[in-house]
């Protein structure tokens, strides 16, 4: 038992060389950050470990494998916070202080608005760089981005636009390690339009951009010249309560985009579970500009167990 025990300390003590230990605390406050949750990379662009802070706001990080020859980043991206990426050295023993400031932009969502997250994709031996601020983008497709938006949704509308999250694809690099892959996108940026009058506090849409800025993918948000008037949440609640769709305590609601009609609409979402193990999900939707019911969709499945 006693030799078991020496050799796994042994082999661990080969491959766990860092024992750097972060602690977060909130900026304002001084308070720990408990649960607080933050990625490290390596060289930028490739992960090497994450976890959560302790009860008092402690991490320790443990990177396998540390190569003395690499950079190391301490990444913070939650749309609640003030980004973070920093670079850390993992050689020392020492504690470091991450101060935490909340982001100004953020409202969560709630009964008086809706706030919806960006989404962003995921490879399994790359890691693109994450951004949340035109700044961050170089000088000549920071200038495209704001040049389309213009043209795409307004000048009356443009103001209601910003980046909160996005990721930059380094082509090459991620063709060295997908050979058979080729792909067109080098940016996805994520922007949130924010109506509080009409209860909107983050609706996202992505715009995908190439290498030298021409657009792949439009935004999702009505093409016009004039200033987007909207039906309120509180407005379409109610609408969708007499219709019988609006259950206060389970209904879901978001925001979503028709292209072809080139129209917000208001999503209402109810899950229906049944006693014989099969459950309904109804999709209705109202166009956000007038309130008017467009259709509903109906789906059963049953539960797997």
């Amino acid at each position: 038992m006693k030799l078991r025990l020496f050799s796994l300390i042994f082999l661990l003590s080969q491959y766990s060389f860092s024992q750097s230990v972060l602690k977060f605390v909130n900026a304002s406050s001084g308070e720990p950050m408990c649960g607080f949750y933050s990625n490290v990379y390596k060289n930028g662009n490739s992960f090497a470990t994450c976890g959560g802070t302790n009860d008092e706001g402690f991490l320790k990080i443990n990177v396998y494998d540390l190569d003395s020859t690499a950079t190391y980043q301490l990444s913070v991206n939650n749309i609640k916070y003030e980004p973070i990426w920093k670079e850390i050295d993992l050689t020392k023993n020492d504690t470091l202080l991450i101060p935490i400031h909340e982001n100004d932009y953020y409202i969560g969502g709630s009964k008086n608005f809706i706030a919806q997250g960006c989404s962003s994709y995921s490879f399994a031996n790359y890691e693109p760089k994450e951004v949340r601020s035109l700044t961050e983008l170089p000088e000549n497709i920071n200038k495209k981005v704001a040049e389309y938006l213009l043209k795409r949704v307004g000048t009356q509308n443009f103001s209601d636009f910003t980046l909160i999250g996005g990721q930059l694809i380094e082509l090459d690099e991620f063709k060295k390690r997908y050979p058979r892959e080729n792909p067109k996108t080098a940016y996805y940026l994520c922007f949130s339009y924010r109506n509080l009058a009409a209860g909107i506090s983050m609706y996202p849409s992505k715009i995908e951009l190439g290498e030298t800025g021409e657009v792949i993918k439009d935004i999702g948000f009505p093409k016009t010249d004039e200033k987007v008037e909207l039906i309120s949440l509180s407005e379409i609640r109610n609408i969708a309560l007499k219709d019988g769709y609006f259950k206060p305590d389970t209904t879901q609601i978001a925001m979503t985009y028709f292209s072809k009609s080139n129209r917000l609409v208001w999503k209402f979402v109810n899950n229906i579970f049944y006693e014989d193990y099969t459950s309904l999900t109804e999709n209705i939707f109202y166009d956000a500009h007038n309130g008017g019911f467009i259709r509903k969709d109906s789906n059963r499945s049953q539960w797997i167990y």
